[in-house]
């Protein structure tokens, strides 16, 4: 894509009848990009946390398959919320998703665990590092 292009995005509203196992693209978007959609796009959500999801063409249409069902347990996705999906140009959509309430809500947040001291070693900076032993 050009700079100062406008990356192409879309929104849809959950519902899991139809949405729990895959997701439908709207052919009103894909038909519209300058290329191809890629086999295999990365879903990232507001809390930082990634999908790999495959993308399937069946009777000329494009879905979120492998993967799919994974981003909508993990998110707790509830019938009625509204998604939305920013595309990068290449394989990476940026999802929203937005409660009942109307706000923007962040879900799946990457969990950071601090490692304890007895798992590391320090130097004097202070900087920690992982124990490796040789066999």
């Amino acid at each position: 894509m050009a700079s100062g292009d406008v990356l192409p995005r879309f929104f849809s509203v959950f519902l899991s009848q139809y949405s729990s196992d895959s997701f439908l693209i709207p052919s009103s978007y894909y038909e519209h990009l300058p290329r191809r959609l890629p086999k295999n796009a990365i879903l990232m959500g507001t809390g930082g946390k990634i999908w790999k999801v495959a993308m399937k063409s069946q009777r000329g249409q494009v879905y979120f398959e492998e993967g799919w069902a994974n981003f909508v347990a993990d998110n707790e996705l509830k019938d009625g919320e509204f998604l939305t999906f920013v595309f990068d140009g290449y394989n990476r959509y940026e999802v929203s998703i937005y409660g009942h309430g109307g706000c923007k809500e962040t879900r799946a947040a990457i969990e950071v665990e601090d490692i304890s001291d007895d798992e590391t070693e320090s130097d004097n900076s202070g900087e920690s590092f992982v124990s490796v032993t040789h066999v």
